[in-house]
């Protein structure tokens, strides 16, 4: 009785739709496995902001006899309830910062706990009642898409603040008369019962047709409500394959393995590179897979002398990736000659020593922040393989200039790519594009792109000028680098 008292004080109904809309939105943006622990975040929150409600309004409860109310009821007590608050507090802001959401996303979700219980305090009683409703319900999608680096679309905080605003004004109307007998004067107080209601209709319908009839809903809906199927494959090492919604099996799809960087694992990867989003909206098959872990309980691939198998590990990643590629093809209809591989920094190096061994299996390999080795004797390579190589200049892990890890050296971002283009047969002589918009912490057009002229495959180096080693992206730079493998077939 006591635990049921405390949940119905935090407003148990609404409290669970927000943090069930937490949960739908982590997992359509790609935290499968952190969907559990940012809805438990959330939930959090709503206790906040339930809490103070029911905190502040026992008198006026009270008054009014709403023995539906747990304080009202003498289920708990307000002292108990007090307390419990104050314990949750501190709990609740370390839990959002410190957790999956992150010192931004987190921020912006306490923005909105902040704003409920500001309304609790204050703008219950004035005209601007609606405004922390229309913060807070735009908050809670905006931290998510924040928490992993990308902008939430402005018509996404449209409708989730009109929304707020709706359930605001219909949320009152039980406690109309009773609220206007205790001078709460918000605005659905002063526009009366009538008015509210149009008010909350209109605004439904609005939101509605807003959601449906975006022009950016396409964009949103690479993390649709249409949820993508999955299997895992890999064995005693799996990997978790995402088939896109539009995948037919009458039809051949394309397939992307994406490799994250030292350190890294096939999740943060995901979230990082937004290669995910992108393959699910040009129907690409996609799987991010996870190197083993070292004594440091660090993941890596081992992919060359200079990175990152510190510690001299015999496992052989290639032909790991290359059974991922015969266990996918044969349970899914994959295009032989659209295969590819991106990397970032291990990930990366691990791209090319893959297109070095099986040359034959992958149609082209992008990759940002790592390198080749220097000696070029170490790829055996004899089929030729469409290459992208991304890179800052101020890289301050793997130079774009070249250097080493513990005295092995690996090669600078030209000599990576010029290898690649003796490989592919190009001629040396290589030609500079338009300049383009690539990383969003980056102002301008900040990318330039170097082109070798080849037989029949290509041979690219997008150089970020000023870029770092892991950038800001955003859901263009997954796009591009979509685009592009999908514009480089096996020849």
């Amino acid at each position: 009785m006591k635990l049921r008292a405390y949940l119905k004080a935090a407003h148990f109904g609404p409290t669970m739709i927000v943090t069930t809309i937490a949960f739908l939105l982590a997992i359509k943006l790609g935290w499968v496995g952190l969907a559990f622990l940012i809805a438990f975040t959330v939930f959090l929150g709503q206790l906040l902001v339930g809490w103070s409600n029911d905190l502040y309004d026992f008198p006026d409860d009270l008054k009014h006899n709403r023995i539906n109310k747990p304080l009202v009821a003498g289920t708990i007590s307000v002292q108990q309830l007090r307390r419990a608050t104050f314990i949750l507090i501190p709990f609740t802001v370390i839990a959002n910062i410190l957790g999956p959401l992150g010192i931004k996303g987190g921020s912006v979700y306490l923005l909105g706990v902040g704003c409920g219980i500001a309304y609790n305090f204050y703008f219950k009683f004035s005209t601007l009642s609606p405004l922390p409703y229309a913060i807070a319900c735009a908050a809670l999608p905006a931290s998510i898409f924040y928490a992993i680096n990308r902008t939430p679309p402005i018509w996404l905080l449209a409708v989730g603040s009109m929304l707020g605003v709706a359930f605001h004004f219909a949320n009152v109307l039980k406690d109309l008369p009773q609220d206007v007998a205790s001078q709460i004067k918000g605005l659905p107080q002063r526009v009366g019962k009538g008015v509210s209601i149009s008010i909350a209709l209109v605004l439904l319908v609005l939101s509605a047709a807003l959601f449906i009839n975006s022009p950016t809903n396409k964009a949103f809906a690479s993390i649709g409500f249409e949820s993508p199927g999955s299997f895992v494959v890999g064995g005693d090492r799996p990997a978790t394959v995402f088939i896109p919604t539009g995948y037919v099996e009458d039809r051949q799809s394309p397939l992307l393995i994406d490799l994250h960087g030292y350190t890294g694992d096939s999740m943060r990867q995901s979230r990082f590179s937004t290669l995910q989003a992108a393959a699910e909206m040009r129907t690409v098959v996609y799987v991010a897979p996870d190197g083993l872990k070292d004594s440091q309980g660090n993941q890596f691939w081992n992919a060359s002398k200079a990175c990152c198998n510190f510690e001299s590990n015999q496992v052989d990643d290639a032909t790991y990736i290359k059974s991922l590629i015969n266990e996918i093809s044969n349970q899914l209809s994959i295009d032989a000659k659209r295969i590819y591989i991106f990397g970032h920094s291990n990930g990366h190096f691990m791209a090319y020593k893959f297109a070095c061994t099986y040359p034959q299996s992958v149609a082209a390999i992008a990759g940002l922040a790592g390198a080749m080795d220097v000696d070029p004797a170490l790829c055996s390579a004899k089929t030729a393989v469409n290459v992208l190589h991304i890179h800052g200049t101020n890289d301050e892990t793997v130079l774009f200039d070249g250097g080493s890890f513990f005295e092995n050296s690996y090669a600078s971002a030209i000599q990576s790519v010029h290898q690649w283009a003796v490989i592919d047969k190009c001629k040396q002589n290589s030609s500079a594009g338009t300049p383009f918009d690539l990383i969003g912490d980056l102002s301008g057009s900040e990318t330039t792109p170097i082109t070798y002229r080849c037989p029949a495959n290509s041979v690219e180096i997008w150089t970020i000028q000023g870029g770092t080693h892991s950038p800001k992206m955003t859901h263009e730079f997954g796009l591009k680098v979509i685009d592009w493998f999908l514009a480089h077939p096996k020849k």
